[in-house]
């Protein structure tokens, strides 16, 4: 067993590369909506880069709940243990009393849940803001159901898969594979475009439904689970944490959730000093 003190520099790298991605990718889509530039973004490498970035985020949230959960689990099992971590997911605590033998009670038991529904709702919130402003400045496709909505109702949901292992392989092939067939489909209603009953001509700058997505976030647990047993690292990596490139992609996927949020207003601020953008064209 690999234990680690502090956070995880892996998981934060690998957060970075997807903010990078991401950023990539929303930039040349803000080019070719406002019509400076032609990009195909529906196909070839492009929309695989758009999607992988999107994938990697979920995957590494999946093993951050995963990671979370256990740390969580051996904190309120081991009342009397000294713990040493800091409160990001991406940190693995150093445990110097050994744990328990006996159950945690109802009220303990409970704590995890209630981190992981602030957790939620928190995210939730902050996407209900990006509906509220991309209503105002586009209504045609405002987002109803982004990234941001879909990781405070992930938060929630993946609660009760978070102790399991193997199971979420085949869970999470029930979410992918009919989600991928809802994909091709339109309905007639929008009761339910939030699981991936997409409604007929419905548009949107940003759409992460539960199907097929949360298959994503329970694979992304399973990895968790599985390579980080305990909250401690299972596997040697070598000590790249402080050297520069690694250094600042890992500074980016600690602020991932604050860079997301301030990018796109950055990024159409810089076109508009630029003299590319004229806030009627929004």
């Amino acid at each position: 067993m690999y234990k680690a003190q502090g956070r995880f520099w892996e998981i934060d790298f690998l957060r970075g590369v997807a903010v990078v991605l991401m950023m990539g990718y929303h930039f040349l889509y803000d080019l070719d909506f406002f019509k400076l530039a032609e990009f195909e973004l529906n196909s070839g490498i492009l929309s695989y880069i758009g999607r992988g970035a999107a994938e990697m985020f979920i995957l590494v949230s999946g093993a951050a709940l995963s990671i979370s959960y256990s740390r969580s689990n051996r904190q309120f099992a081991s009342p009397s243990s000294s713990f040493s971590s800091s409160p990001s997911a991406s940190t693995s605590p150093s445990i110097s009393a050994s744990a328990s033998t006996s159950p945690p009670s109802s009220t303990s038991a409970s704590k995890p849940f209630r981190k992981y529904l602030r957790r939620g709702l928190k995210l939730f919130s902050l996407g209900l803001v990006l509906t509220v402003v991309t209503r105002i400045i586009l209504p045609e496709r405002y987002i109803l159901f982004g990234i941001l909505h879909f990781f405070g109702v992930s938060a929630v949901l993946a609660y009760p898969y978070l102790r399991l292992k193997e199971e979420n392989l085949l869970i999470a092939l029930l979410f992918l594979i009919p989600g991928y067939w809802l994909g091709t489909r339109t309905f007639g209603f929008s009761t339910l475009f939030w699981l991936g009953f997409r409604p007929e001509n419905f548009q949107t700058l940003d759409y992460f439904p539960v199907f097929p997505w949360f298959g994503m976030v329970l694979l992304g647990i399973y990895l968790g689970n599985s390579l980080y047993s305990g909250g401690s690292r299972q596997f040697a990596v070598p000590a790249l944490e402080n050297s520069g490139a690694v250094k600042g992609f890992a500074w980016l996927g600690k602020h991932s959730l604050f860079i997301y949020f301030i990018h796109q207003p950055l990024f159409l601020a810089f076109l508009w000093a630029a003299g590319y953008l004229d806030p009627h064209m929004m």
